[in-house]
C-alpha cells in the first residue's frame, strides 16, 4: 500500500466511523462532545465547542474539545457566546473570522475562528439552531472549510435525532432512514471526490467495505502513565498502545515479596522444631496459612503487572477515546473504561474497479 493511498483510505476511514459514534450517541450533549473531539483528527482545530441558540436568543455550550464537563462561565465561553450572538450567516453556512474581526480576548495567541451553522432537517421541525466553532492559530486550512461543512451535515442530523428522541416526539422510521442514507452517501461522494484522484482518460468505480472494529477496556482501576501512539496512528496487531503507571504495584510487589520470604523461613523453623515438640504444630498451620495469603498477594500483583502495557488487539486504525495521546498522560482510569478503537481489521477493504471490460480490480487492505 502506498503512502498516499494509505493516508486517503484512513481519512474515509475516519470520517465513516465519525458518523458511525455521532448516531451511536444517546443525547444532544453526547452528539456534541462526540463532534468536538472525533473531528480532531480530521481538522486539526487547536480548539472547538458546538452552541445552542434557542429561540429567545439564549446561547448556551453543549460541548468543549477535551472537557469532561461543560463550563458555561469560563471567560472564553461567554466571549464566544457573545461573538456567536453577534454573527450574521445570511444565507452562507460557514464565516471565517480573522483575528482583526475578533474581540481582543479571543484574538490572543494570534486566533482565527470558523463558525459552522449546522443546518437541521426540515422534517424535524426543530425550536433551536446550533453553531460549531472551530478556532485556528494564524490561519485555517485549506481544506477545513470543505471538510466541516461535511462533517457538520452528520452533526446536525445526529442533533435533530437526539433532539425528537429527548421530546419524546415520534418520527416514522422511513423517514428517518431516507435522510440518513441521503446525508451517508452524500458525504461519500463528497470525501471520495476531495481524497481520490483519477486519471481523467479512466473510468473508475470506488467502493470501501466497513471494517471491523475492536475496543480495549482498562484491566483494573489505575493511572494511564503514556500512550505510545497518536490517534489516527496504524497499529498491528499486539503492539502496545498505552501503559499504566506500574511503580506503586513495583512497591508493593516487594514488599509482598519480602514477606512471604520472611513467612516462609518463619514457617521451616516452626516445622523443624515441630518434629520435637508436637505443641508447636499450631503455629505452623498459622505459619501456613500466612504464607498462602502473601502468595495470593504476590500472584495478584505481579496479574497487574502483567497487564499494565494494553495492547491493540488488531491491525488498523487507532482511534483514541480521548482524542489526543497526550490527554492520557497521568489519567486515572476505572476499571472496564473503554481507552481506544482499532479501525480496521481484515475487513478494511479498498476495491477500485479500473476497467469493466477486463474487469480488473485494485485491493488495498491491511492485510
Amino acid at each position: 500500500m502506498t503512502n498516499e493511498s494509505e493516508r486517503k483510505l484512513k481519512t474515509l476511514a475516519l470520517i465513516i466511523k465519525f458518523g458511525h459514534d455521532l448516531f451511536c450517541s444517546k443525547d444532544s450533549a453526547a452528539v456534541a462532545a462526540t463532534a468536538v473531539n472525533n473531528s480532531h483528527v480530521l481538522l486539526n482545530f487547536r480548539n472547538s465547542a458546538v452552541f445552542r441558540l434557542s429561540g429567545n436568543k439564549k446561547c448556551s455550550v453543549l460541548g468543549q474539545f477535551g472537557q469532561a464537563e461543560v463550563n458555561e462561565f469560563s471567560a472564553a465561553a461567554v466571549q464566544q457566546k457573545k461573538l456567536i450572538l453577534g454573527t450574521a450567516f445570511d444565507k452562507e453556512d460557514i464565516v471565517v473570522l480573522s483575528s482583526d474581526k475578533l474581540p481582543g480576548e479571543l484574538a490572543a495567541n494570534d486566533a482565527v475562528y470558523l463558525l459552522c451553522r449546522l443546518s437541521m432537517p426540515e422534517a424535524a421541525n426543530s425550536q433551536d439552531s446550533y453553531v460549531w466553532l472551530l478556532e485556528y492559530e494564524k490561519t485555517i486550512p485549506e481544506t477545513a472549510v470543505t471538510t466541516a461543512q461535511l462533517l457538520g451535515k452528520s452533526i446536525a442530523e445526529a442533533l435533530s435525532l437526539a433532539e425528537l428522541s429527548a421530546g419524546g416526539k415520534r418520527w416514522k422510521l422511513s423517514k428517518v432512514f431516507r435522510i440518513f442514507i441521503k446525508i451517508f452517501c452524500v458525504a461519500i461522494l463528497l470525501a471520495a471526490g476531495l481524497l481520490i484522484r483519477i486519471r481523467e482518460s479512466a473510468t473508475a468505480e470506488f467502493m470501501l467495505k466497513a471494517p471491523d472494529i475492536t475496543a480495549a477496556y482498562a484491566w483494573y482501576d489505575g493511572q494511564i502513565a503514556k500512550c505510545l501512539k497518536q490517534d489516527g496512528d496504524i497499529v498491528r496487531k499486539d503492539e502496545p498502545v498505552m501503559l499504566f503507571d506500574t511503580a506503586e504495584l513495583k512497591y508493593q510487589l516487594a514488599n509482598a515479596q519480602s514477606s512471604l520470604k520472611e513467612a516462609e523461613t518463619a514457617l521451616e523453623l516452626a516445622q523443624q522444631s515441630a518434629f520435637s515438640d508436637e505443641s508447636k504444630l499450631g503455629k505452623v498451620k498459622l505459619l501456613q496459612a500466612r504464607c498462602n495469603i502473601l502468595q495470593v498477594a504476590v500472584s495478584e500483583v505481579q496479574w497487574y503487572l502483567k497487564n499494565s502495557v494494553i495492547r491493540a488487539k488488531s491491525e488498523g486504525i487507532l482511534v483514541l477515546a480521548d482524542g489526543r495521546a497526550e490527554q492520557f498522560a497521568g489519567k486515572a482510569v476505572k476499571s472496564g473504561e473503554k481507552l481506544f478503537d482499532v479501525y480496521g481489521g481484515s475487513g478494511m477493504v479498498a476495491e477500485i474497479m479500473v476497467n469493466e471490460r477486463n474487469s480488473s480490480i485494485l485491493q488495498e487492505s491491511f492485510n
